[in-house]
């Protein structure tokens, strides 16, 4: 992968000093702005600690992120969102250490913002309110979502975008470094495609900018030119905090981008999906386990119950009841939804018809993403219900279908018995013609001797 950058930091128009830290060390094709809080107390100092520390500790481990470009399989990826974890953990015992050696320094802490390009993704951690947008055809996502009160209320649903315009305590953060104990980053990644541009940014800039600006301000022109601009633009609103931008362009990727974009736009296409932002996407998809099968190998097996909703991110998959012809299965299809809601033993099996990659949601991470991001879920579940209800219709569709046909042959139950009174009733016929639970496309049917092969 190529990755260009360009960065800049600014007192700004009412800060006697500048508390924000930005590091760009493209060797590594690593980037981190943090800012300081602490005022005289030592906010850039611990900005400059989270930036060294979390350098030096990816620097002493990047045969991870070697290891991952060459082979950027689900178990090196694992390794690499560990490493950004442990890197952020690191700034944040430092920051501690420093303050309980220096009396003056106690009480000094830092938020951080964090992107590390390896192999054809952008691996994303923060802590705080420092920002990661992605600008992706004419699109600005935000990435990350800050640690703050405000966004907190927001994301309960007990403030609106307007309301929120009007929030008094915008700068209230409720996670930052400096703090004694382990601290927890949020982490991401995401496949990234020729062109992208990432800004990763202090709240002194973020909070002149509104998102649907940043477009404009940053897919436009060079990107020293760029960082500049966007430092111009918070000055010329007040320049109230300290400003700090980092640009970076990916310029040509090893892999195909062609069917990496092909890939994006199924998964944004997926009906499971609607209604979600490609923010919320992104990051469903991060706190899910990736995982690899080899042709041939069961990813559900009628007698197991499965752990989740998976969906196939590359390859196919044949689903199969019992010794009913499989049905493939391709990019963006999902199955075994119904797992986040019931446990219950599938009717039906799952087997790779060649390398497949596939992200599960297990019941535990929904549960974990309902109790940090509720509009979210309940987002996801409403799609699962539509998508359940479809296939409901569906199968009344087919049993009246049968019953009709049934009828015609006049092997249905006859109205009355011997002996009985006419009502003109008729006993149920039962019918066992439900779709198979989640087959979302059928694109083909696959004979019995392919998945036996």
């Amino acid at each position: 992968m190529i990755v260009e950058s360009a960065s800049r930091t600014d007192v700004g128009r009412v800060r006697s000093r500048n508390e924000d830290t930005v590091t760009c060390a493209p060797d590594l094709n690593l980037y981190v702005v943090a800012d300081g809080m602490g005022g005289h107390q030592g906010g850039d100092e611990a900005s400059r600690h989270a930036c060294a520390a979390i350098e030096e500790h990816i620097r002493t481990k990047a045969f991870l992120v070697q290891g991952f470009t060459a082979e950027p399989v689900p178990t090196r990826r694992r390794q690499i969102l560990q490493l950004l974890t442990e890197a952020v953990r690191s700034a944040n015992d430092r920051i501690v250490l420093s303050a309980e050696q220096t009396p003056e320094l106690q009480g000094m802490g830092s938020t951080v913002v964090v992107v590390l390009f390896a192999g054809d993704r952008a691996f994303v951690a923060h802590v705080g309110d420092s920002r990661a947008y992605l600008v992706r055809d004419g699109a600005a996502i935000l990435l990350t979502e800050d640690h703050s009160l405000l966004f907190e209320l927001l994301r309960q649903g007990r403030l609106n975008r307007a309301q929120a315009a009007r929030f008094p305590m915008k700068n209230v953060v409720t996670r930052a470094l400096g703090i004694r104990g382990p601290v927890d980053p949020d982490v991401m990644e995401l496949q990234v495609l020729p062109g992208d541009r990432i800004l990763l940014c202090s709240d002194g800039l973020h909070g002149y900018v509104e998102d649907d600006r940043i477009p404009r301000l940053v897919g436009e022109g060079g990107l020293q030119a760029v960082a500049d601009r966007l430092v111009a633009f918070a000055n010329a609103g007040g320049g109230s905090d300290n400003i700090s931008a980092v640009i970076c362009e990916v310029k040509a990727l090893e892999s195909d981008s062609t069917t990496a974009r092909a890939a994006y736009l199924r998964l944004r296409a997926m009906p499971l999906f609607q209604g979600l932002s490609v923010a919320e996407i992104l990051r469903l998809l991060s706190t899910a386990e990736h995982r690899r099968f080899q042709a041939g190998e069961a990813i559900i097996r009628e007698a197991n119950r499965p752990e989740g909703l998976h969906v196939v991110l590359s390859g196919s998959v044949a689903m199969r009841r019992g010794n009913q012809p499989g049905v493939r299965l391709g990019l963006g299809s999902t199955f075994g939804d119904l797992a986040l809601l019931e446990d219950q033993v599938p009717d039906f099996s799952v087997a790779a018809l060649e390398t497949t990659d596939v992200a599960v949601l297990t019941r535990r991470s929904f549960e974990t993403l309902s109790a940090a991001a509720p509009l979210t879920a309940v987002r996801l579940l409403r799609q699962l219900a539509r998508g359940l209800a479809h296939r409901l219709r569906t199968a009344n569709d087919e049993a009246a279908i049968l019953r009709t046909l049934l009828e015609r042959e006049s092997v249905v139950t006859p109205l009355f018995r011997t002996g009985d009174i006419l009502t003109g009733e008729l006993e149920p016929v039962d019918s066992d013609l439900t779709p198979a639970e989640g087959i979302r496309p059928a694109e083909r049917e696959v004979p019995d001797e392919t998945l036996e092969s």
